[in-house]
């Protein structure tokens, strides 16, 4: 079976970076499988990228090559590396960008990219995910050994992106928003086990961002009509906020790093006639 090798970038389209990235790939690995999982990551946006690559990586084959250049630190001191885990590889910077992986569960080994007899010369202090990643990316997709990468590394030791925790308190949750997708929906940071600490049903549940009150928590976006908000888990089984057939992020001005907060709602009184 040919190798899989995903290409996960902030580059865009309108240059290129990608196109070239690919034509290295394709020259020391022709039969290669290359597939693109995002080439609009806002620019720099490591956490954005990092959640896309932890949503993305399992639904494809074990030994899948995931290439990630979300690297504003390029040209520094910054190490590459190649991890292994959950059976797959990951290739790219010392940035954080793989803290989810870093999960003592699933973490198997990670590499320094040293194997500078791959690199393309010379190499270019702005553009390693052409001298350096594509080029070891194609070594590994036709058998180079993960261990011929490099020295191996401490876990421990490598870059870990803060996610930040959310916050239990008597009666209430609070969590902040973490990216947001294509649409304009809010990726939180509150996941099912938290709602379910909280103790109460999903539609008893209300949802507070920027002054809005959101009340119970959908199944799916069809569930209230056009243009009103609703909070829902989404596909990554992370908290959402949306609106249905709009932008949440645009109508709440809210963005990554703003509060939410979850606590129960007002029994609703219904008077007698």
């Amino acid at each position: 079976m040919h190798r899989i090798i995903t290409l996960t970038t902030d580059f865009g389209l309108t240059d290129e970076f990608v196109g070239v990235m690919k034509g290295i790939i394709l020259t020391h690995a022709p039969l290669v499988r290359i597939v693109d999982l995002s080439h609009q990551i806002p620019p720099q946006d490591i956490r954005r990228a990092s959640l896309l690559l932890n949503a993305a990586y399992q639904y494809f084959p074990a030994d899948t090559i995931h290439l990630a250049v979300v690297d504003p630190g390029v040209g520094s001191a910054r190490l590459l590396i190649l991890v292994r885990a959950a059976g797959h590889l990951f290739l790219g910077p010392d940035n954080g960008l793989f803290t989810p992986l870093y999960a003592e569960e699933i973490f198997e080994a990670a590499y320094a990219v040293e194997c500078r007899e791959f690199f393309l010369q010379p190499i270019s202090p702005t553009f390693h995910g052409r001298d350096i990643l594509a080029p070891v990316a194609a070594r590994l997709a036709t058998g180079l050994a993960v261990s011929a990468v490099g020295r191996q590394l401490d876990r421990q030791k490598l870059v870990h992106l803060a996610i930040p925790p959310v916050q239990r308190e008597p009666g209430r949750i609070i969590g902040e928003v973490l990216t947001t997708d294509h649409f304009g929906n809010l990726t939180t940071n509150i996941t099912r086990t938290d709602l379910q600490q909280l103790a109460i049903e999903g539609n008893n549940v209300v949802t507070t961002i920027n002054t809005r009150h959101i009340r119970g928590i959908r199944a799916a976006y069809a569930e209230v009509g056009p243009g009103e908000l609703l909070c829902l888990f989404n596909s990554r089984a992370y908290l959402e906020v949306a609106i249905n057939l709009g932008n949440a992020a645009r109508l709440l001005a809210a963005g990554p790093g703003a509060q939410i907060e979850l606590s129960p709602a007002a029994p609703i009184i219904h008077k007698m006639e």
